[in-house]
């Protein structure tokens, strides 16, 4: 466990020289800042002026600030693993106490026990709809675990740190599950069941359940355990 630290550590170094990773970190204050206060704002104004309401779509908003919070953090922790894949710092790594999952760990665990937290903290500060704290927790539990699918995703797919950032962009594709709860009608909308984000959706629009929670992480676990066996391969 103290390699594993000491490699998290070696990351939040190389993350602190590298300007595009490091603005990705206080990037969910940010976008919480934004929907805090520009969605109300948009909401009245476009209440007044074409009496049209932004006020049943808050959850939604809400949703996206809770998804897109890990798949940030995920991104950093992707472009990592690529550019020290790129480096051979990577199969350096897999001849040392820290390889296999020890490695995992340093790079995706610790970094995603930080989103969790951040999440938690941006969702409970930021949020417009009136979550409870349950359904924050709940949902952001399964939207990590969803970046963390993602992280090796991205890893497993690029080939390079530029491919990397083409993927990442596509990576919204994850999204869709959660935007189809408030769009699409049932039972079309469970097409998107697969998708991690739908049951997030479902809890923030219906209430937290135990068949919703229980879904969701299934799902979050066959995506892990799926980029899993990609991702050690290219590691």
């Amino acid at each position: 466990m103290r390699q594993t630290v000491k490699l998290f550590q070696i990351g939040i170094r190389q993350i602190t020289r590298d300007g595009m990773l490091l603005v990705l970190l206080p990037a969910p204050f940010l976008i919480g800042l934004i929907f805090k206060f520009a969605i109300p704002f948009a909401s009245q104004f476009l209440e007044s002026r074409l009496s049209l309401s932004l006020i049943p779509w808050y959850g939604l908003v809400d949703g996206l600030l809770i998804c897109l919070t890990p798949m940030l953090i995920a991104m950093v922790s992707a472009f990592l693993l690529l550019e020290e894949r790129d480096e051979g710092i990577g199969a350096f790594y897999q001849i040392t106490p820290t390889e296999g999952y020890a490695y995992l760990m340093a790079r995706i665990g610790f970094p995603m026990v930080y989103s969790l937290l951040v999440t938690d903290f941006a969702a409970v500060i930021f949020n417009i709809s009136g979550l409870s704290v349950g359904t924050i927790v709940c949902s952001s539990f399964i939207s990590t675990l969803m970046g963390s699918a993602l992280a090796m995703m991205i890893v497993s797919i690029a080939g390079n740190r530029v491919e990397g950032l083409a993927i990442s962009k596509l990576a919204g594709v994850i999204l869709l599950g959660l935007v189809t709860v408030w769009f699409i009608p049932a039972p079309y909308a469970v097409l998107t069941a697969f998708l991690p984000s739908f049951w997030i959706g479902k809890m923030i629009m219906d209430g937290i359940s135990l068949f919703s929670f229980i879904m969701g992480l299934l799902f979050s676990l066959f995506w892990i355990i799926f980029f899993l066996r990609k991702f050690q391969k290219r590691i």
